[in-house]
């Protein structure tokens, strides 16, 4: 297997790991909204992080980086949902 198929595949399994990551705020934001209101902080921190992950592997040359965008997208969302419903 040559290493640019081993860093393929390495990188799907971390995108699809990173997408669980950020998928278990949802019953925070549930929680938020049912008035048992989280520390604000830690989600926007991680949304703003990912957004610079975001940005940075669209603007990858010569070539998006989808392995970076996708998850990382998930983070903005989700992390920011969990923010605006924490405040």
């Amino acid at each position: 297997m040559s290493k640019q198929k081993i860093n393929l595949f390495v990188g799907s399994i971390g995108a699809f790991i990173g997408i669980f990551v950020f998928i278990a705020y949802i019953p925070q934001i549930f929680a938020n909204l049912q008035g048992d209101k989280a520390q604000p902080f830690q989600p926007l921190f991680a949304a703003v992080s990912c957004l610079i992950w975001v940005i940075y592997g669209w603007t990858k040359e010569p070539k998006k980086d989808w392995i970076l965008i996708v998850p990382n997208s998930a983070g903005v969302i989700l992390g920011g949902l969990t923010f605006l419903t924490a405040l």
